[in-house]
C-alpha cells in the first residue's frame, strides 16, 4: 500500500488499563484505536488491532490492520507487525515492521488466519485470489513470527484455473490445501481437479522451497 507510513515512534510503555490488544496497541502507535495517518502518496490510512500472539517468553507479536478508506482498486491495505516485550510494567515495542504483508485491492487488506501446525512458531497466512479473463488463482503468503521477527517463508499457489480452449469445455484447473507434514522441517500443497498433485515445500535455512511441480499463478 503505502510506502514508508508514518507511524508513530513510540516504544514506550504505558499505563494498564485496557484490554492487552489495546494496551498493546497503543504502546506500538503511541495512540489507543483507531491509529489515523496520511501516507507518502497522500492517502488516508487507519490502522486497527487484530491480534495479540506470543513468540518468546515475555514477548508478543501484534498484528494491526492498515486500510484505506474508499481506496482505489489498486491502492492496497496492509497488514503491519510489531513485537513488543511484556511485564508487570507494561507493553514497550521492541520492533516494527509496518505494511509487512496482506497487501489487497480497493483499500482493503487481505484475509488472514494463523496456524500453529507448520513452522516452529504461529505463522500468519495471507489469501490472495488473481482473476483476469484468462485465468484465476490463490496464493497464500506464509509468514512465521520467530521469537525476533516476523519472516516470510514461502508463497504457496493452491488453487489455478485456465479459460476453456473452446466454448462449453471446461479448462485446466486443480484446487487444494497447504497441509503440515512435519512441523517445521516440510508441509505440503496437495491438489486435486484435472490432474492430482503433491507438492511438498522443504525448509532451507528460514524459508521454505519446493523443487516439485504445482499450480502456477495468473
Amino acid at each position: 500500500m503505502l510506502g514508508a507510513c508514518s507511524q508513530a515512534p513510540t516504544g514506550a510503555s504505558q499505563p494498564a488499563g485496557g484490554t492487552p490488544l489495546t494496551d498493546a496497541f497503543l504502546a506500538a502507535y503511541g495512540k489507543p484505536p483507531p491509529y489515523e495517518t496520511i501516507d507518502d502518496s497522500g492517502d488516508h490510512v487507519t490502522y486497527t488491532p487484530q491480534a495479540l500472539e506470543d513468540v518468546a517468553a515475555g514477548v508478543v507479536a501484534l498484528i494491526s490492520k492498515g486500510e484505506i478508506v474508499d481506496g482505489c482498486y489498486a491502492c492496497g491495505g496492509s497488514l503491519s507487525i510489531d513485537y513488543l516485550r511484556h511485564d508487570a510494567a507494561g507493553y514497550h515495542r521492541l520492533g516494527s515492521w509496518p505494511d509487512f504483508a496482506g497487501k489487497g485491492q480497493s483499500g482493503k487488506a487481505l484475509p488472514w488466519i494463523l496456524r500453529t501446525d507448520i513452522d516452529n512458531g504461529p505463522t500468519l497466512v495471507t489469501t490472495r485470489d488473481q482473476r483476469d479473463p484468462a485465468c484465476s488463482a490463490t496464493l497464500q503468503e506464509l509468514i512465521t513470527l520467530t521469537p525476533t521477527r516476523p519472516v516470510k517463508i514461502a508463497t504457496v499457489v493452491v488453487a489455478t484455473a485456465l479459460a476453456p480452449e473452446a466454448p462449453g469445455k471446461v479448462g485446466p484447473h486443480v484446487e487444494g490445501k497447504l497441509v503440515p507434514v512435519e512441523r517445521g522441517k516440510r508441509f505440503a500443497i496437495i491438489l486435486t481437479g484435472s490432474e492430482s498433485v503433491r507438492q511438498v515445500y522443504v525448509r532451507q535455512g528460514e524459508v521454505f522451497t519446493t523443487r516439485d511441480g504445482g499450480a502456477t499463478g495468473c
